[in-house]
């Protein structure tokens, strides 16, 4: 009977994450690894496998946290407008409070890695097309309750709000504002009422 693994492997994932989304990959050494997840190479060798392959895990785990988020914000509000704007607005004290820039892990493995790395750019594609969905249902509904402009499809508008806020994880690591960016998810939320 082969013995239980000694440590929570969400725990090690947000610790491997949290490294990663620090360094990025490349920079980030088996050490570097090590020291933050508090284990041996042969722990996380056995495991995770190499460091691509727990680089993989580490992702698909931010994402899943993502989307649960997604999901809750866009689901949960008391309407479609407030879910979008809530939505917009998901994380600015934190990512604009983040002293290390750090941005955002997908996007970040999106321009470090995605276009040499055919299986993070198979992850990244899924996750923003669950997040599409999402964005396009909820969408939908407010064009039905007539808080959305109907003249652009609910699809077009939800990959205008995945191209801002990426955007914005983009430029807040070097940048943005908070101020510039309420600013501009006010601006692109006048947008999707068609007020501009």
């Amino acid at each position: 009977m082969p013995r239980p693994r000694e440590f929570c492997v969400n725990e090690a994932l947000d610790s491997a994450m949290d490294a990663f989304w620090k360094n990025g990959y490349e920079a980030t050494s088996l050490f570097d690894l090590m020291e933050a997840m508090d284990l041996q190479k042969g722990s996380i060798y056995k495991a995770f496998g190499d460091k691509h392959s727990l680089f993989v895990a580490a992702l698909q785990h931010y994402l899943e946290q993502a989307h649960m988020f997604d999901q809750s914000v866009l689901e949960d509000a008391r309407s479609p407008r407030e879910g979008i704007r809530a939505w917009l607005n998901r994380d600015i004290k934190q990512k604009c409070g983040d002293d290390m820039k750090r941005g955002c892990l997908m996007v970040n493995a999106l321009t470090e890695l995605a276009y040499k790395d055919e299986e993070v750019a198979k992850i990244i594609k899924t996750h923003i097309a669950d997040l599409s969905k999402l964005l396009t249902r909820t969408i939908q509904q407010g064009q039905d309750m007539n808080q959305f402009r109907t003249d652009i499809s609910a699809g077009e508008l939800a990959q205008l709000l995945i191209t801002h806020l990426f955007g914005l994880a983009t430029m807040g690591k070097a940048v943005s504002s908070k101020s510039s960016t309420l600013q501009g998810n006010k601006n692109i939320l006048m947008l999707l009422e068609g007020c501009v």
